[in-house]
């Protein structure tokens, strides 16, 4: 914008430009990762740019903001808590789609955080009642755990750049 526009009175969005470049070899993991991320036919709910800054959202969001210094612990909390829930509920989307045993999920996240002892015993134990869900379809329960679902809400960002 030039110096004739500003006078004019038109005002500048100030915005972040980030840009970021990976050419990981053609037949590597990492590039069919990429791939899937710019193939908007397989999660057509959600654009490359949209997919990758959830997914930083999720990852680094409350650090980033606990570096910067400026938010409350309980703001950093309910973040950090957000990006719990959109791990967990990608977490689940994976585990349906590639067909893992939640328990298996289930047992490392205990192990990491030092549960398992806890639910180890839990799951021996026997309950005295039963209780009978009926089963969803494979689809269904993918449709309830589609990347859409694990928006972070509240975390945007003011612009982003990823061509």
């Amino acid at each position: 914008m030039g110096e004739e526009e500003k006078a004019k009175g038109y005002k500048m969005s100030k915005k972040k430009d980030f840009i970021w470049r990976s050419q990981p070899p053609l037949n590597s993991d990492k590039a069919k990762m990429l791939s899937y991320i710019q193939n908007e036919k397989l999660h057509p709910f959600q654009d490359k740019t949209a997919m990758i800054i959830t997914a930083l959202n999720a990852y680094y969001m409350a650090l980033a903001l606990y570096g910067e210094g400026s938010h409350s612990h309980e703001t950093l909390e309910l973040i950090f808590l957000d990006s719990v829930k959109a791990i967990a509920n990608h977490l689940q989307c994976v585990s349906i789609s590639i067909k893992v045993d939640e328990h298996a999920v289930t047992d490392v996240l205990c192990t990491v955080f030092g549960g398992l002892e806890t639910r180890k015993t839990q799951k021996d134990t026997p309950l005295n009642f039963d209780i009978s869900l009926p089963t969803l379809n494979i689809d269904e329960q993918f449709e309830d755990s589609n990347l859409q679902a694990w928006n972070l809400a509240g975390m945007t960002t003011d612009s982003e750049t990823f061509d």
